[in-house]
């Protein structure tokens, strides 16, 4: 889903990289010891690489076409990106986890209460943010701030991959986390 209350505009591709590289998370960091001075924030961004296992066929040719994944959720989408991070994690998580219907990113909220599966406002590593117009994504970095950097498909790039870091407050900051 496309918002465009943020300051985050989609990246392309061939400039990921580069543009992971240079933000170097919400907040770089500068720690200097006598003449030596590192910027940290970097490592965090980096670790923020795309390894969805349907990404060969996001965003074309099958990006948007209603396939479902092997957790039961439509390719391509953010849903299915979470599914496959949470597993990549250890979480056995599928459209029925818990014996609880989860589906639609709007109704996460309403499935992780069903499940027992906490959530608040408070970020951690490793959290699903979801946010109330239907959309969830993976928090890859939270710095010092609140300030989260997610990972997720299907937001400003079409059925694609994309980062961004939100500062806490901002009109973008995701509603709740939920803490799988």
């Amino acid at each position: 889903m496309v918002n465009a209350d943020t300051y985050e505009r989609p990246i392309s591709p061939k400039n990921r990289l580069k543009r992971r590289i240079a933000t170097g998370g919400s907040r770089a960091k500068v720690i200097c010891l006598g003449t030596l001075c590192l910027a940290v924030g970097i490592a965090n961004s980096l670790a923020l690489t795309d390894a969805y296992d349907y990404r060969g066929v996001c965003p074309t040719p099958d990006g948007g076409k209603r396939i479902l994944d092997k957790w039961n959720e439509w390719i391509c989408e953010c849903t299915s990106y979470v599914a496959d991070k949470l597993n990549e994690r250890g979480v056995p998580f599928t459209s029925r986890y818990k014996n609880v219907r989860w589906k639609s990113a709007g109704n996460w909220i309403n499935a992780a209460t069903l499940a027992g599966v906490p959530y608040n406002k408070t970020p951690r590593i490793g959290d699903v943010a979801w946010f109330a117009y239907g959309h969830v994504a993976y928090v890859g970095a939270v710095d010092s701030y609140g300030d989260v950097t997610i990972s997720e498909y299907n937001w400003g790039v079409p059925h694609d991959y994309h980062t961004r870091t939100v500062s806490r407050g901002a009109k973008a900051y995701p509603n709740y986390f939920i803490h799988f």
